[in-house]
């Protein structure tokens, strides 16, 4: 049978677990929260669309999501990491309009979204891919690359 002692050394001991726990991986799972998102590219989905950005913004620690207002739809968009984004020198501007083209799937809840890769600035030309002829995402392995420069 346990004594107090024991008890408060086995408390003590469970909390710096959990809180080694806690700290120690988080980073390991920041840029694949929402893994569906990030590796869920199908080619055979892969349509083009046109249309004014309603809105922008992000969850958490997930990708940068674009709402996208194509005729009377409006499309919910997955584009890529922000550091990403502003690496590129890209920038999201509400009212203005977008090309993109991007692959079509179902999120956990049934909704639609787009995984994009390619968004184009119609205002500019300006145009950013967020993955490469693989469809693997093009900011893969870049963030541990940015540390060591």
């Amino acid at each position: 049978m346990l004594n107090l002692y024991d008890m408060k050394a086995c408390s003590k001991l469970f909390l710096l677990a959990v809180f080694f726990l806690f700290f120690s991986f988080p980073q390991a799972f920041a840029d694949n929260e929402g893994n569906e998102s990030w590796e869920g590219y199908d080619e055979n989905t892969e349509i083009t669309i046109s249309g004014t950005l309603a809105d922008f913004g992000r969850e958490m620690r997930g990708p940068v999501i674009v709402m996208l207002r194509a005729g009377a739809k409006d499309y919910r968009v997955i584009t890529g990491p922000p550091w990403f984004i502003s690496e590129q020198g890209f920038e999201f501007q509400r009212g203005r309009l977008y090309e993109i083209t991007g692959s079509k799937f179902f999120s956990r809840d049934g909704q639609l979204l787009l995984v994009a890769s390619r968004m184009k600035d119609l205002s500019t030309g300006k145009v950013i891919r967020f993955r490469d002829s693989d469809c693997m995402p093009v900011w893969k392995g870049r963030r541990m690359m940015r540390g060591m420069h």
